[in-house]
């Protein structure tokens, strides 16, 4: 095995956790309830942390990766990933649970964007969107493994020895992450780089003065209408795809449909097998065209954007469409991978760990808030649990408004770049 695809892999594993950490709540929800005696409100504001501790530190990474290096970044903040799960693990409390929480998340959020910029480095621009979606692919697997897997291991083991245990292995994976990776390839490593994409894909919007890879600081950044186009969608996709695969998905299966815990992991290991199916599809069909990625990307969106629609209308009469439409729902989701090429080609290489960052943390804010937020919306409409159909309409009907001013936002993205015919 070639050295940088040693390093891909250790990275896809490591992302394998973050996945995993990311969505495990939903099927731990109820003994989270049960064990720190939580309400509606107190479960979405613990699962938040976890993404609000992620976003914390996306701008931080993204400097960190592009100036101290993507490997001593990963390995530390690993390190302290590693630490915040055995915590979480012995959590008898509210608070510690809560604090718990936010350091798996700052500790697995600096993992994504230096993977990221490494990739670059290592595989070069014309592979980046397909690794992309490789290393979402495996990372999915880790989401897989936090569904019907978890629910069948935490019923043997209990949630908090699982916790445990992943804590460990964080712990060793951060050893492999310091002697296999390697910041920048050598000359004989380095990536061929095609000139397959014309001059007219890569013309900048009438905001960018200069072609991208020309284009440094974080001014230009934010003045950037096609950065920021794309980024409002990242935050509409990840707020909603977040709060229900991350937690809200396994209370819906069980106060609506009354499911058992490994009924709600088996529910939800559709949905992520659907993601890691169009993470792996989307990559393909992606090309090499700027504009080709912006159709696949809205294509997806839209298929996604339609599956909150029966969430909503049709709350409590779909349950024999349960699983086609989650596995459906987690193809077209699959589909977001493609984003992060149109947002790392805004700008040069020197740029694209901060890039990236920034991208990154308007997603995890979205997703922290929106777990919050649904959670208080769920707490207000049905208090005692007698209106619980009701309640989820609102909670979802909130995300599908938002997906829609999402996919709006890739609609209008083509604006952006108004000089390309």
């Amino acid at each position: 095995m070639t050295r940088k695809w040693a390093i891909f892999w250790v990275l896809a594993i490591a992302y394998f956790f973050v996945m995993f950490h990311r969505f495990c709540t939903a099927v731990m929800a109820g003994d989270l309830t049960a064990d720190l005696g939580l309400e509606p409100a107190a479960l979405g504001f613990l699962s938040s942390m976890y993404l609000l501790g992620y976003a914390t530190v996306q701008i931080p990474v993204g400097i960190l990766s592009d100036r101290w290096g993507a490997r001593k970044t990963i390995a530390l903040f690993l390190l302290l990933a590693s630490l915040g799960a055995f915590a979480f693990g012995k959590a008898t409390s509210f608070e510690t649970a809560v604090l718990s929480r936010w350091l798996v998340g700052a500790g697995v959020g600096c993992v994504y964007v230096p993977a990221l910029r490494l990739m670059g480095c290592w595989f070069g621009g014309e592979a980046f969107v397909f690794m992309t979606g490789m290393m979402l692919a495996v990372g999915n697997l880790g989401a897989l493994s936090s569904t019907w897997p978890l629910a069948v291991i935490k019923s043997v083991w209990g949630w908090r020895a699982t916790m445990e245990i992943v804590s460990v292995i964080t712990l060793l994976l951060v050893l492999f992450i310091w002697i296999v990776v390697k910041d920048q390839p050598s000359e004989s490593e380095s990536p061929k780089e095609s000139t397959v994409e014309t001059v007219t894909e890569k013309q900048p919007a009438p905001d960018e003065a200069v072609p991208p890879a020309e284009r440094t600081g974080l001014r230009s950044m934010l003045k950037s209408k096609r950065f920021w186009a794309v980024t409002l969608y990242f935050f509409a996709f990840e707020t909603t795809i977040i709060s229900f695969q991350g937690l809200w998905a396994g209370p819906f299966l069980k106060r609506i449909y009354q499911m058992p815990d490994t009924s709600v992991g088996y529910a939800l290991t559709w949905l992520a097998l659907g993601l890691m199916v169009g993470a792996i599809v989307s990559g393909v069909l992606a090309g090499k065209s700027v504009r080709r990625r912006h159709t696949v990307l809205t294509a997806g969106m839209f298929g996604y954007l339609l599956c909150w629609v029966p969430l909503v209308f049709a709350t409590a009469t779909m349950q024999n469409y349960l699983l086609p439409l989650l596995a459906f729902m987690g193809f077209c989701a699959g589909f977001f991978s493609i984003s992060f090429g149109i947002a790392r080609e805004c700008f040069s290489a020197s740029m694209a760990g901060t890039a990236l960052g920034v991208y990154n943390f308007t997603g995890f804010v979205g997703g922290g808030l929106g777990m919050w937020i649904m959670g208080l919306i769920i707490g207000l409409v049905s208090p005692d649990g007698t209106r619980d159909i009701a309640a989820f309409q609102a909670a979802f009907g909130l995300a599908l408004a938002l997906m829609l001013i999402g996919w709006l936002m890739l609609v209008l993205l083509p604006r952006a770049w108004s000089h390309q015919k």
